[in-house]
């Protein structure tokens, strides 16, 4: 009975190791403002939660020792954070977008400190961030990198990570698609505000007397955020195709990583 309930506690404690690395990797819950605490306690709950639902011949059969051990729970750490940081990949492509929009806007005048971080970003793109973090929650968009951390017990085993050329090539890829993600979500403003700027270059050239240069920042600003308010109630739609795509890709990262 004492040999059961040992091997019932190491194979809980595998499980929140593994779920530990996703949830300190993924966007929202692994920032800095969210409490170390809420953090674990949320693992902790996932892996109590999920104890039944993943396979029963998932975990170790004999005992690894104690260097086995160690190595074990690092895997088991390194998996979590993979899948984690393939996760906020995505995410920080979506704020990409916000920067590279907010800059031509004119907010780049002017940083706000990032929540969380260290970082400086201006206030339209914290806007974005916060609106990217609702509707991502909001919609439940991450149960699908849960259902993704679920399936990876079904096809790795425990400290059975074997990563191969297709697991870099799918992080190397995902990491490239920050640029694309970036400049596909900011298109529109970014058109409208070239054109914009064209056509206050042909009325600089049209009308010398007039200071176009001081015209040009509540221009920019009004016709972006016209733009952008604009484009809002389709970014629900977009996210959710978004990352359910990502969801797929994800599945093909985990069994990659499958030995």
């Amino acid at each position: 009975m004492l040999g059961l309930d040992t091997e019932i506690l190491f194979r809980c404690s595998l499980i929140f190791i593994r779920l530990t690395g996703l949830i300190f990797a993924l966007p929202f819950f692994g920032e800095t403002v969210v409490p170390v605490q809420v953090r674990v306690l949320t693992s902790l709950s996932l892996a109590l939660g999920l104890y039944h639902v993943i396979p029963s011949d998932w975990g170790v059969m004999d005992s690894p020792g104690v260097f086995g051990m160690f190595f074990l729970v690092v895997r088991e750490l390194l998996i979590g954070l993979l899948l984690g940081f393939f996760a906020k990949l995505f995410f920080e492509g979506l704020v990409m977008a916000a920067n590279l929009v907010g800059y031509q806007m004119g907010f780049g005048t002017a940083n706000l400190l990032l929540p969380g971080s260290d970082l400086q970003i201006n206030a339209f793109t914290a806007l974005h961030r916060i609106l990217v973090l609702v509707f991502f929650l909001s919609l439940s968009l991450h149960y699908i990198f849960i259902n993704g951390i679920v399936m990876s017990f079904e096809v790795i085993p425990a400290g059975g990570i074997s990563p191969g050329a297709l697991t870099w090539e799918a992080l190397l890829g995902a990491t490239s698609e920050i640029f694309f993600i970036a400049m596909q979500l900011g298109a529109p403003v970014l058109v409208a505000l070239m054109f914009t700027m064209a056509a206050l270059g042909l009325l600089a050239r049209t009308v010398p007397q007039m200071n176009v240069f001081t015209l040009s920042f509540p221009l920019s600003f009004f016709i972006g955020l016209g733009v952008y308010m604009s484009m809002t109630p389709f970014l629900p739609g977009w996210l959710r195709l978004f990352y359910i795509n990502k969801g797929r890709e994800m599945v093909s990262l985990i069994q990659s990583m499958s030995p």
